[in-house]
């Protein structure tokens, strides 16, 4: 009779009279000891991080809490109006769409610097990969992530910022400076500003830390969970999902009137 495999994981262990984590004791090195931040690290990369790392986390987990009346809190809104009695499902609802065209796009940035410069290659020319990403994007009829803003088309703040804090950090690396040339190289060939947004700026950053390309869009989920939970709170107080629902019907129904 064969052995069963053994299903082991590293990030966690409940015994009698203590937790595991990481392998630090949860309650006497963990709790009340290190900061949010410093955990959002040490689970991801399985190290305490230094102290310029954890400022460049906080940043990270910050800047994409809130921006406005998105589609995404939207989704939060509504299902809280449809299933208050379940508040997880109207957060689930918010980081579902969180993908190529929202919130999600530092994963694919990610993954178009980590490509170009696969992690560990060394003198390579910065200025010649950017020119061939701009170039095979471009042949691929593709948007590059990262780089442009519907809103905030001059300039993103929240990129300018993040990356102000990865120099104060020395977080700021080869990847920023790469996704930097791409949006040069882009702007060059295409005549218009296309500046580094902040999920490409989250996807650099994260990649100049050394998180595997996928793992880059998790700053954006934890923040907009935070986000989507004050909307929620919000709608408890003050709702505004029925007139938000309301609002769609009446333009759907204008839209079929105007059909007919």
């Amino acid at each position: 009779m064969s052995e069963q495999p053994k299903i082991v994981t590293g990030l966690g262990k409940a015994e009698l009279h203590r937790i595991l984590v990481r392998g630090y004791d949860l309650t006497e090195e963990i709790v009340g000891k290190i900061t949010f931040s410093q955990m959002t690290f040490l689970m991801l990369t399985g190290r305490m991080p230094t102290a310029g790392q954890t400022r460049m986390i906080d940043a990270l987990l910050t800047v994409l809490v809130e921006h406005g009346m998105v589609a995404s809190v939207i989704a939060a809104r509504l299902t809280y109006h449809t299933a208050p009695e379940a508040i997880q499902g109207a957060v689930a609802a918010a980081i579902l769409g969180a993908g190529s065209v929202h919130l999600g796009s530092s994963e694919w940035s990610a993954q178009m610097l980590q490509e170009a410069l696969p992690p560990g290659t060394n003198g390579t020319d910065l200025e010649a990969i950017a020119a061939a990403v701009v170039k095979r994007y471009e042949e691929k009829k593709q948007r590059i992530p990262g780089i442009g803003h519907r809103t905030h088309a001059e300039g993103d703040p929240r990129a300018d910022r993040l990356f102000q804090i990865a120099r104060e950090t020395q977080v700021y690396g080869r990847y920023c400076e790469l996704l930097q040339r791409i949006a040069h190289a882009a702007e060059s060939r295409h005549g218009r500003r296309l500046p580094v947004n902040v999920t490409g700026a989250i996807a650099a950053i994260a990649s100049d830390m050394g998180l595997p390309w996928a793992m880059s869009k998790a700053f954006a989920l934890i923040g907009r969970t935070l986000g989507a939970l004050a909307h929620i709170g919000e709608e408890m107080r003050h709702p505004m999902a029925r007139n938000i629902d309301a609002a769609i019907k009446s333009s759907l129904a204008y839209e079929t009137d105007k059909k007919e």
